[in-house]
């Protein structure tokens, strides 16, 4: 009785909680927002804290407009690929993890056979069904390219082509891909710009090893680092835009993010929902939230680029992107391919570069 009273009150004073913005004020939504604030008005998530892709501004938001307050345990995307195994996808209601784990996910029929309503608006490959209708999203992206200390690098390189300079004699740095997601896209992007197969990993190693050769790589490392950049050791650093744009904006000394002219990666963050949540309408209202052009706005402003290609970031944020031009030859990897040559290329690595 006590929770039936609840939902009913909170369903009368969610309608004044906030004004919705245009796709997300339409009679389901709303009648979705009832049955979610009716779940108890929280949110379990796993891998989503607030200081990754802007979750802290994204579930304040999701709370102002709903009612509905997050929780969060933060783990990433092999543990939340093993937990929700282990727990039958029925501890969580939604999820932050790479996409090929999403798939994994789905594929086991543990993820909710909820298709958004604005589904149609992302990109074929960053959504799909699994078993018994469950479903996968990626919900944002981020591109390969770097980062340059200006100071210390005067000619700044565009393609990847461009590292094979000697004046960058122990200035380049990117992270290992045997221990990292970001070292094999780093191994897979150069393959596509030298050779516009990405899967084509032994070319992406061999340009990598030839670097070391030439003494241009300062660092290789097993996680993300930005030390030796900031200490002026290394001047050109390798990884995801949604990090070198945050880092730009934090270091004291001129730099310039470049997005490769050649070639290079994008790769989707996945954000699912579990097939036995505690909350499930809470669930899918999220992602009816987080797929709307205001939802994927919020993204953006942690430096995040919307999965959905229709989305109009606002002046002020757009301005602090490189221009769409420069992500023109970025293309997405197919997930389930880069699942296959990941092992091999961290065999071939480890053989080529010592």
């Amino acid at each position: 009785m006590r929770k039936w009273l609840f939902g009913i009150l909170a369903g009368i004073l969610g309608l004044a909680l906030a004004q919705l913005p245009p796709e997300l004020d339409t009679p389901y939504i709303k009648d979705l927002a009832a049955k979610a604030r009716a779940e108890g008005g929280v949110i379990y998530s796993y891998g989503m804290p607030n200081i990754w892709a802007n979750y802290g501004e994204i579930f304040a938001e999701f709370e102002r407009l709903f009612g509905i307050r997050h929780q969060d345990i933060d783990m990433g995307s092999a543990v939340v690929l093993a937990r929700m195994q282990e727990e039958n996808a029925s501890k969580n209601d939604i999820a932050d993890l790479k996409p090929a784990f999403a798939m994994i996910l789905a594929e086991k029929g543990l993820t909710l056979p909820y298709k958004v309503t604005v589904g149609d608006k992302l990109p074929a490959s960053q959504r799909g069904v699994g078993k018994d209708g469950s479903t996968w999203y990626a919900a944002y992206k981020g591109t390969l390219g770097w980062i340059v200390n200006k100071n210390l690098v005067k000619e700044v390189p565009r393609k990847w082509r461009d590292l094979k300079n000697p004046a960058y004699k122990g200035l380049i740095s990117y992270l290992d891909p045997r221990a990292t997601g970001t070292g094999v896209a780093t191994v897979m992007a150069a393959a596509y710009a030298l050779t516009g197969d990405p899967y084509n990993y032994k070319a992406g190693v061999d340009f990598l090893a030839e670097l070391h050769e030439m003494g241009l790589i300062g660092s290789t490392d097993p996680k993300v680092t930005t030390a030796k950049f900031e200490r002026g050791e290394v001047g050109i650093l390798i990884n995801y835009d949604y990090n070198l744009l945050k880092w730009r904006d934090q270091f004291p000394f001129p730099t310039e993010v470049v997005i490769p002219e050649d070639g290079t990666l994008s790769n989707g963050g996945g954000n699912i929902a579990a097939r036995n949540a505690p909350h499930p309408n809470t669930a899918k209202l999220y992602l009816e939230f987080i797929f709307s052009k205001y939802g994927q706005s919020l993204f953006a402003k942690g430096y995040v680029s919307p999965i959905r290609p229709d989305v109009e970031l606002p002046p002020e944020i757009a301005k602090k992107f490189p221009p769409k031009e420069a992500y023109e030859k970025a293309v997405f990897l197919d997930y389930r391919k880069e699942a296959e040559v990941s092992e091999a290329l961290q065999k071939y690595y480890a053989e080529r570069i010592k």
